[in-house]
C-alpha cells in the first residue's frame, strides 16, 4: 500500500534522532550534523535535474563504499523517512513559501550569532551532483559565490571584502531562495512541479535496498556492520 510521507516540519525530537545517528553512522567523509544536511537538501532541491535516491543518499555517506550497516530495520525506515519528510519541507517552502524559508545553521561559539560554514559545506556537496552549476549566468553566479566564499579559510585578501560586516546567515538565505527561484525557471517546462514523495511500500527485509545497489535490503544497508 502506498504512503505519503509527510512535508510538515520536523519536531525538535526528529532533529535530535537525526543527528544522533548521523553522529553513530558517522564515516570522516559524510554528512555530519543537521546544518550539513539541511544545506545539502537544499541544493538538491534547487539542481537543474531532478536528483534520484541513488545518487543523494551515496553521496550523503560519502560515497557508496561507506553507506552504513543498519542493525534495525525500524531505525533505519525512520530515518529515511525523516530524510524525505524534511526534503519536501525544504520543497515547499522554497517553491511556495519563500517568506517563510529559514536555513538550519549552527550557533557560534559566542552562543549569539550564527554559523553558517557547516550548511554551505553541506550546500557544496549537494552542487557537486549536478554539473550544470558550472554554467551559472553572471548574476546566479554571484549568488553562488556567498556561498561557496564561506566555505574558504580566512585570508586577509577577505578583510577588503564589501560583503563584510553583513548578516552571512540573510546572505546565505538570500543566496538559496535566488538560485531555487533561477533553477526552478529552468527546469519550469522540462520537469512536473515537484510534489510530495510518495513511497510504494515500506522497506522489506527482502526487497531491493533503496540505496540503489541491487542486492537486498538484509543484505546490504540493514546487514549487520562488519567486525
Amino acid at each position: 500500500m502506498a504512503y505519503t510521507i509527510s512535508n510538515k516540519p520536523l519536531t525538535h525530537d526528529d532533529f535530535v534522532y537525526l543527528q544522533d545517528q548521523l553522529e553513530k553512522h558517522a564515516t570522516g567523509h559524510s554528512i555530519a550534523g543537521v546544518s550539513e544536511m539541511d544545506g545539502f537538501f537544499a541544493a538538491v532541491m534547487s539542481c537543474a535535474e531532478v536528483i534520484a535516491f541513488d545518487r543523494w543518499y551515496p553521496a550523503f555517506w560519502g560515497g557508496p563504499e561507506l553507506l552504513p550497516k543498519w542493525t534495525s530495520e525500524r531505525d533505519f525506515q525512520r530515518f529515511f523517512d525523516l530524510l524525505v519528510q524534511h526534503m519536501n519541507q525544504i520543497a515547499m517552502l522554497m517553491a511556495d513559501y519563500p517568506d517563510d524559508y529559514s536555513p538550519i545553521f549552527n550557533l557560534a561559539d559566542d552562543d549569539e550569532t550564527l554559523d553558517v560554514v557547516d550548511w554551505c559545506l553541506g550546500y557544496e556537496r549537494g552542487v557537486a551532483l549536478d554539473g550544470g552549476w558550472t554554467e551559472l549566468p553572471e548574476q546566479q553566479g554571484l549568488l553562488h559565490a556567498l556561498i561557496v566564499m564561506q566555505t574558504l579559510e580566512y585570508t586577509e585578501a577577505e578583510a577588503d571584502n564589501p560583503l563584510a560586516g553583513q548578516d552571512p546567515a540573510q546572505l546565505i538565505r538570500y543566496a538559496a531562495l535566488g538560485l531555487h527561484e533561477y533553477w526552478s525557471q529552468q527546469r519550469e517546462e522540462e520537469v512536473p512541479e515537484l510534489q510530495p514523495v510518495r513511497v510504494d511500500t515500506k522497506v522489506g527485509r527482502n526487497d531491493p535496498c533503496p540505496c540503489g545497489s541491487g542486492r537486498k535490503f538484509k543484505q546490504c544497508c540493514m546487514g549487520a556492520a562488519s567486525s
